[in-house]
């Protein structure tokens, strides 16, 4: 009877220690999740550890009180394999950051069960699926990072529903088709990167619903027409990149509308027309590139307000006249580049006393008279490249 007993409470003891130091479903979670992966880290060999009783201790994870999991960060580990979907068994997850690894294949379906999700970052990895139009079903994210991975496809118009959204990176993958317009009804966006990919059609005026919008990158796609931006709501961009597409209309007079951008960028896009006078308005801008275009008309005087710039490129376009005096006024101007125009007249006196001045490229020009002593006086000239023009007289 005291040996059945002693068996009994050794029965009960060791159900109760198992029960109190089985790994939790997080846990469970996290290494079935793992098991996919072809290469495990030393970092997760060593610290992934099958017996404890949480997974809070492991690298890489924070938990809650409750020991569950809600940020897991496995960033720059080089892990190989897939993203299983077990990982969204993790129901408190806020911050997935899962970047610059070697994942592959698809992002997995079962990342909508992941509702208070606000971070993710699947970004420098080998993902190869279409746009994942189910992460709208994550109704609070607010940054979604799937850049430079080799994701195609349009992006779904279901992107809509990301209301919350506030950083959106899609660059340097395959997409293609046009910017969906109901990308305008994600209004609490600040950085939207759409570069590098292969989108075509037009810019949608919807976009202009975009209040918050600090950075927008397009560069390097397909787009043509009309550019419908700053219109209204870009009072707040700083940043501003549409180059290497085929727009084959004008820089929109509303341009100066964006009274905080700061930096630019319009190269080989295929502009036409005149450069505004409105570009004077953006008086916090320092860098202005729009060269490689097909831009006519005279360098617009009003460019001597944006007294910020630092770097100035017009060059390979088809602009003319005189080179405005106004100019000299950009006195933190480093970088001035209007080489391979149709400009004529001299160098005003003014340019030759922007102190600052470290490159300065004007050859292939109808650029005339005398190079004025004043030009010694530029400490911090680095190169200078004068040739193809109609100077006279002596080099001082």
């Amino acid at each position: 009877m005291k040996l059945h007993s002693s068996l009994l409470f050794f029965h009960v003891f060791f159900q109760f220690y198992t029960l109190s130091f089985a790994l939790n479903s997080d846990g469970l979670a996290l290494l079935s999740f793992k098991s996919h992966w072809t290469s495990l880290p030393p970092l997760i060999n060593s610290t992934w550890i099958p017996s404890h009783s949480t997974p809070c201790s492991w690298a890489g994870l924070k938990c809650n009180s409750f020991h569950r999991v809600i940020s897991l960060n496995l960033s720059y580990l080089d892990i190989y394999g897939q993203l299983g979907p077990e990982v969204a068994n993790c129901t408190q997850l806020q911050h997935l950051d899962l970047s610059y690894n070697y994942f592959n294949g698809q992002i997995p379906y079962s990342f909508t069960n992941l509702h208070k999700l606000k971070y993710l970052d699947l970004s420098v990895n080998l993902l190869n699926a279409p746009f994942p139009h189910f992460l709208s079903q994550i109704p609070h994210l607010k940054l979604l990072d799937l850049s430079y991975n080799q994701l195609h496809s349009s992006i779904s118009t279901t992107i809509a529903n990301m209301t919350h959204l506030q950083e959106l990176y899609l660059q340097f993958n395959n997409f293609s088709g046009a910017i969906p317009s109901s990308m305008g009804n994600c209004t609490q966006l600040q950085d939207l990167y759409l570069n590098d990919n292969q989108l075509e059609g037009v810019l949608p005026y919807s976009l202009n619903n975009l209040n918050h919008l600090l950075n927008f990158d397009v560069a390097d796609n397909k787009l043509t027409g009309a550019i419908p931006l700053c219109f209204s709501g870009c009072r707040n961009l700083q940043f501003l990149d549409i180059s290497f597409n085929d727009f084959g209309s004008g820089i929109p007079y509303s341009i100066g509308n964006c009274t905080a951008l700061s930096q630019f960028a319009a190269v080989k896009s295929n502009l036409v027309g005149t450069i505004p006078s409105s570009i004077g308005l953006l008086t916090e801008l320092s860098t202005l590139r729009l060269s490689e275009n097909h831009l006519s008309g005279k360098i617009p005087y009003e460019i001597g307000n944006c007294e910020s710039l630092k770097e100035l490129h017009l060059y390979s376009n088809r602009l003319d006249g005189n080179i405005p005096s106004e100019m000299g006024k950009l006195g933190e101007l480093r970088d001035l580049e209007l080489f391979s125009n149709q400009l004529s007249g001299e160098i005003p006196l003014e340019i030759w006393k922007i102190r600052h001045l470290e490159h300065l490229f004007v050859y292939n020009n109808s650029l005339s008279g005398e190079l004025p002593v004043e030009m010694t006086e530029l400490k911090n000239l680095k190169n200078i490249s004068l040739f193809n023009n109609m100077f006279s007289g002596v080099i001082p």
